[in-house]
């Protein structure tokens, strides 16, 4: 798997840099430690600003590379420093790379503040060619257990099936557990269950049946987990009620540290407003998010560190 770190010196990219940290890179795996420099001298008296901002970010980026190094013997990692807008530089190295995976911060503060997306991130979350992992601090506890509770949610259809091949790929922590969910409207249950008669009924059973498919996929796609890492790391349940607040309150009384979910690969307005549901869960979750992708390939000059 190749995993781009982007990061620019700032509190929510170490809750990035700690993330790839505490991963277990297997042999063949490859990590690019990615930032970008967009520095505009306002005034002629700040002259040699940028090359400080850049010698900065450099350093920063080799530091965590030897740190990365250090911590992940089997795999490659490397370094990269690009001259630009951090959105369009990560985008375009993603594309070079051919990245699996991009892990960028939220960019969150305080309060209200702590639940949104940065510009960067959100442009990067909407339009990145693979998969994007918005990284929030996890909890001290899960921490200092080395805990990782991921949850899935998942459908019916390919998109859920390439998250599952991600996952599996995907160099996870030793203690790390997942729930597979998928969320069913509790209105249409209500409304059935309220209709009358032998037709209620039939509608009733229709319905349990829905619900019990679902279901089956479901521990189909946990049962691969389970004997991907060999013990019960994962189980499966389907859920009701709206999708977006069903899954932002498992996270929190879970608690989760990440949420993943699978791209429909919507475009044009769909994807530049805000509503859809990985959007939302990406936006307001509590924890990290993720959302996977098929990627795509591109050419762009960067500055490489080694």
């Amino acid at each position: 798997m190749k995993i781009l770190l982007a990061i620019d010196g700032s509190g929510c990219s170490q809750d990035v840099i700690n993330s790839a940290l505490a991963l277990r890179c297997k042999a063949g795996s490859e990590i690019m430690v990615f930032s970008a420099v967009d520095y505009v001298e306002p005034l002629p008296s700040m002259e040699g600003l940028k090359e400080k901002e850049i010698k900065a970010i450099e350093g920063l980026v080799e530091e965590t590379v030897v740190q990365l190094r250090k911590t992940h013997p089997h795999a490659v990692v490397t370094g990269a420093v690009a001259d630009g807008y951090a959105a369009d530089e990560i985008l375009k190295k993603a594309k070079e790379w051919q990245a699996d995976l991009i892990m960028v911060g939220s960019h969150g503060r305080s309060g209200i503040e702590y639940l949104l997306l940065g510009s960067v991130s959100r442009r990067v979350f909407l339009e990145a060619p693979c998969a994007v992992r918005i990284v929030r601090r996890r909890s001290d506890e899960h921490i200092k257990n080395d805990v990782c509770h991921v949850i899935l949610a998942l459908d019916d259809s390919e998109h859920s099936e390439k998250l599952i091949e991600h996952v599996l790929e995907f160099p996870w922590s030793a203690n790390v557990s997942f729930k597979c969910i998928h969320v069913v409207p509790k209105d249409g249950q209500k409304m059935l269950s309220d209709a009358d008669g032998m037709f209620g009924q039939m509608l009733v059973q229709h319905y349990t049946d829905i619900v019990a498919g679902k279901l089956g996929w479901l521990e189909a796609a946990s049962a691969k987990l389970n004997n991907a890492f060999g013990k019960k790391v994962a189980s499966a349940d389907v859920l009701r009620g709206d999708t977006r607040k069903v899954v932002m309150d498992l996270a929190k009384n879970w608690p989760a540290d990440l949420i993943m979910v699978g791209s429909h690969g919507r475009r044009g307005i769909e994807k530049a407003v805000l509503g859809s549901v990985s959007e939302a869960v990406a936006t307001h979750a509590c924890c990290s998010v993720e959302m996977t992708r098929l990627k795509n390939s591109i050419n762009q000059k960067v500055h490489i560190i080694v």
